[in-house]
């Protein structure tokens, strides 16, 4: 379930920053929510299919697109070639159990895997949560697909 792998390409997001803390972060949550809706139709340079990607840490938030490279009028991340990372899908049948079955992931991965691991959590970004619809093999219709990516770095072991 857990594969780490690295990005073979540098990915850039482009959207808006705050600062968060875990006190405030489901309402925070909501206000960069409204603050992306207003930028969105303005982000230049998308990458195709579109990709929506909500970055968290410990003190900051990020929402926003994948673009094929920086957009200077506003907030860019940039998440380079090489990065460590764990995309995991996260399968759901219905909109309302998203955020349980998310929970229950991060659950599984900060305390059942990632302790035991060579790995430990990256000091940037905790996690992204990356947002994006693809065809249907059988059908006309698109589906909305979610994938978590975990950003971990290698532990550094002591040379002896």
């Amino acid at each position: 379930m857990f594969d780490p792998q690295q990005l073979d390409e540098t990915i850039y997001l482009s959207g808006v920053m705050m600062e968060t803390n875990s006190d405030t972060l489901f309402e925070d949550l909501k206000t960069i929510s409204k603050k992306y809706a207003k930028i969105k139709p303005q982000i230049k340079h998308l990458k195709k299919p579109v990709y929506t990607v909500v970055a968290t840490s410990s003190k900051k938030l990020f929402m926003g697109d994948m673009t094929e490279k920086a957009n200077k009028q506003m907030t860019s991340l940039k998440i380079e070639k090489g990065q460590w990372i764990v995309k995991v899908p996260v399968k759901y049948h219905t909109q309302a159990l998203l955020p349980a079955k998310v929970a229950e992931l991060r659950k599984k991965f900060y305390q059942d895997w990632l302790p035991y691991q060579d790995f430990d959590q990256d000091d940037a970004w905790q996690d992204l949560e990356v947002y994006h619809y693809r065809k249907r093999r059988f059908r006309k219709a698109t589906k909305m697909v979610m994938e978590l990516w975990f950003c971990i770095k290698p532990i550094q072991k002591d040379k002896v």
